[in-house]
């Protein structure tokens, strides 16, 4: 909880500083190509991979897509209402299903044809991203945050019209610290300001498990928590709701239920 606790201090200090990204903006210029999904890295997914790997909110005739849709929409009228365009998905410990519903949200984001979609797995120690998309990316924002890789040649369209995946790159345990530098944070003003139609996903790291969510947490708009029955312990959510800004926070979402028969919507 230490570590927990110094993280928050940091993240309560981020917030009046928003200014100062700003300046390294000025001063270190964050250079993105436009991202739209035809003038990336394009790598089209299998769509039988997608359903393997439990991808729905793509499949028209699947009734699982159907509540992404509904989440879709609650989600897009809260940032609309907010001005917010920016969205986190966090948990409260491993394997409780963000990336899945991560993944699954800004696919069916992209299927509305008023968005466009950038999906960044900035779960640096664990990315998962690439793997439901059935891709091995050979870059990603860790070899931008260490080596200067060119943001432009991380992107890749998976083959689904206005959505585009920045992966997370190589897993290292450098993650918080490498998510809170200044050129960190000068990408992350850059994602959200560049284009006003575009919303961005984050899936970001469990909430309990390192600081690495909440030394990210200031620049998101919104954070959604996604919670398994029966994995997740009460003491375990009520802790991770208190780790999140009131005003960001829009709700947690029930993963894995027992009372969602499994002829109608399997896993979920």
């Amino acid at each position: 909880m230490e570590r927990i606790q110094k993280a928050l201090e940091k993240a309560s200090q981020q917030r009046p500083m928003q200014s100062s990204y700003v300046d390294y903006l000025h001063s270190h210029s964050v250079v993105i190509d436009d991202i739209a999904y035809h003038e990336t890295q394009s790598i089209p997914c299998n769509k039988a991979t997608l359903i393997k790997n439990r991808v729905v909110a793509a499949a028209k005739n699947d009734p699982r897509s159907d509540i992404f849709r509904i989440l879709r929409t609650k989600i897009l009228q809260r940032l609309r209402s907010n001005n917010s365009n920016v969205i986190a998905i966090s948990s409260p410990t491993s394997n409780n299903g963000k990336s899945l519903i991560a993944v699954n949200l800004a696919v069916s984001i992209a299927m509305d044809a008023n968005y466009s979609v950038l999906l960044a797995d900035f779960d640096l120690r664990h990315p998962s991203v690439h793997e439901y998309f059935g891709i091995s990316p050979e870059f990603g924002l860790t070899h931008y945050l260490e080596e200067d890789k060119p943001i432009s040649e991380l992107l890749i369209n998976p083959g689904i019209e206005r959505l585009v995946i920045l992966p997370a790159g190589q897993s290292t345990h450098s993650s918080s610290e490498l998510l809170s530098t200044p050129k960190m944070l000068a990408l992350a003003a850059e994602l959200k300001h560049r284009y006003p139609n575009r919303i961005v996903v984050v899936d970001l790291p469990p909430l309990l498990i390192s600081d690495d969510a909440l030394s990210f947490a200031p620049n998101v708009d919104a954070l959604v928590l996604v919670v398994a029955e029966g994995e997740n312990t009460k003491d375990e959510v009520e802790r991770s709701v208190q780790l999140i800004d009131p005003e960001k926070f829009l709700g947690t979402i029930l993963n894995k239920s027992a009372d969602i028969r499994p002829s109608e919507y399997s896993y979920y």
